[in-house]
């Protein structure tokens, strides 16, 4: 059967009156590969006829983010035409006391609904009364051992390794005088083997049905084995609720021709099983006793990732020129400007997590800028992964008061931002990219009062290193009071103004490299466009103070709970 499957998320869906949106995340070949490696693995004629159907855990392990829950419930919603498929939202149950229930109910309402009918076939077996009631024995040991003193498990034990009856058991009244529990002992473990024999006889039981279920769904549809039930959202859960749903699957859903698809972030499952059982568990190897094999989901490129999350088209040209607000470099597409946000996010190292959060403050304030106002995204992502990789720098950055020193053989020697960002950024090879005509920023330049020439620069696509951005626009205008450091845009000291020099490097780089078209578009040149625009637009006119107040402002939302659907999870 899943030779001929052929799964394409190209286009959006609705699945269950939500919209998911096209594959941005490019996951549809990952659930192509896993369906014909599973659905062999839960059956297969080939084997012996005894052998034909079996049981299998996966552990679908992906960070956070990194959009399980879009991968998950389209895999599933696709395999509905092929197989009987469950789907379980472990976290949204979270509120039970009974994973077992959560599991029970989710198989019938599915099965239930795939098979299209409310036939009496669905219906939950009466002897599962046993295991509802399996808890019963672990409240009465606990009960006995508070009240009485006794523990009805260890008296069990004694009996067995002695072959004895059970002798005389003392506990204490409210007076403290001896009370003969010896009878209420034994009626006690009495009722532990007679409940431990229920709950058995209650999961052999509960296996035929569940069993009977995917056959009855497998006839009416005309669909193939295995069974595929998908469990998502376990690492969400509350610890002790995770941990049981597993035991669960484990050792009550062992069932032959049904396949469990488990997604979750395991290094915080660990975490979760170690809240349990101490920090000192080996949480890996027991995580290990429950799955027949992991699959680790590709972590996504930063910038897919971003664009899975964000809301790009606030970024657009046209999105911006309805709010009448400009931004720092040009771009026609929202994609493209988050693009160049994700390399800024990507040159710090920021985790997956704060990623988003940034890019959504970031949108954030633009969207709420004043109209006619205009910003530079790229110090604007900047400041803000400085803040929260190293609020200190920030500081420091914000109040102009860097300043670093070393000692030398005779001297003390003092460098400043530009060269200190050299060494701390950690992805110094990330590219910029700004889309735009020169001719809308200046049709001609003025190099002397009364020498003009025309701006011989065309519409393209100009390309400059972040490094370059940092240490020539950046450094520049966090620089502290005390610097001296000639700065690749410092203010001249001839009789032509900032922007009359400005223009004339552009010019004169344009001479030195007309021949040569990569070089008017890459990074010396896109860098004397930015001091240039810089120079003549008000970008250069926010100061530090504005930068903080645009961080600090944006930095008070607690971006939580931002759910993984947003385009693909």
């Amino acid at each position: 059967m899943s030779e001929r499957i052929r799964i394409n998320w190209d286009e959006g869906t609705k699945i269950s009156e939500q919209y998911f949106p096209s594959d941005k995340l490019e996951r549809a070949k990952y659930a192509e590969f896993l369906t014909k490696i599973l659905s062999s693995q839960g059956f297969d004629e080939a084997r012996d006829v005894g052998e034909q159907k079996r049981n299998y855990v996966l552990n679908l392990n992906s960070e956070w983010g990194s959009g399980k829950t879009y991968f998950l419930k389209r895999w599933a919603n696709d395999l509905k035409e092929y197989y009987p498929v469950v789907y379980i939202d472990a976290w949204e149950k979270d509120y039970s006391e009974d994973p077992l229930m959560t599991v029970v109910s989710a198989i019938i309402k599915d099965l239930k609904e795939q098979a299209g009918c409310n036939e009496d076939k669905f219906k939950a077996p009466t002897k599962m009364i046993g295991l509802l009631k399996a808890a019963a024995p672990g409240i009465a040991r606990g009960m006995s051992k508070r009240f009485f003193g006794i523990d009805p498990v260890e008296i069990m034990g004694a009996a067995e390794s002695e072959g004895g009856e059970i002798e005389k058991v003392v506990g204490k009244d409210e007076s403290g005088e001896d009370l003969d529990m010896s009878f209420a002992a034994s009626e006690l473990v009495t009722h532990l083997i007679k409940e431990h024999e229920a709950k058995s006889e209650a999961i052999k039981n509960l296996k035929v049905h569940v069993e009977k279920w995917v056959d009855e769904v497998k006839k009416l549809k005309k669909l193939s084995l295995p069974a595929f039930v998908f469990i998502d959202e376990l690492d969400r859960c509350r610890p002790s609720y995770a941990v049981e749903m597993l035991e669960t699957i484990k050792h009550i859903f062992d069932i032959p021709g049904v396949v469990f698809i488990v997604a979750t972030d395991t290094g915080q499952l660990q975490h979760a099983v170690k809240a349990i059982y101490g920090e000192g568990f080996d949480a890996r190897v027991y995580l290990g006793r429950f799955f027949n094999s992991r699959f680790s989901l590709k972590a996504p490129k930063l910038e897919s990732f971003l664009d899975f999350h964000s809301d790009a088209y606030k970024l657009s040209g046209s999105y911006l020129r309805d709010l009448q607000v400009d931004i720092l470099p040009f771009n026609h597409e929202g994609k493209d400007t988050l693009r160049n946000i994700s390399v800024v996010l990507n040159a710090f190292q920021v985790s997956a997590r704060t990623s988003i959060q940034i890019a959504d403050r970031v949108i954030a304030t633009i969207t709420n800028m004043p109209k006619n106002s205009c910003i530079d995204i790229l110090m604007l992502t900047t400041l803000h992964s400085l803040k929260e990789i190293n609020n200190e720098l920030f500081e420091e950055i914000v109040s102009g008061k860097f300043k670093r020193q070393k000692e030398g053989k005779d001297k003390t020697i003092h460098f400043y931002l530009d060269e200190f960002l050299e060494s701390y950024v950690k992805v110094q090879s990330g590219f910029i990219s700004m889309s735009f005509n020169p001719d809308d920023v200046a049709k001609e330049f003025e190099l002397a009062s009364r020498y003009v020439v025309s701006n011989p620069y065309t519409y393209n696509q100009y390309n400059f290193g972040f490094m370059d951005y940092l240490k020539n626009i950046f450094a520049p205008h966090f620089k502290s009071p005390e610097s001296t450091d000639d700065y690749f845009w410092a203010t001249n000291e001839s009789d032509k103004t900032d922007l009359q020099q400005c223009g004339e490097e552009l010019v004169q780089h344009f001479r030195n490299n007309s021949r040569d078209e990569p070089l008017l578009t890459g990074s010396e040149s896109s860098i004397l466009w930015i001091k240039y625009i810089y120079k003549c637009k008000p970008y250069g006119s926010i100061d530090n103070e504005e930068y903080r107040d645009f961080i600090e402002l944006a930095s008070a939302f607690d971006w939580m709970g931002k759910e993984e659907l947003s385009d693909p999870e």
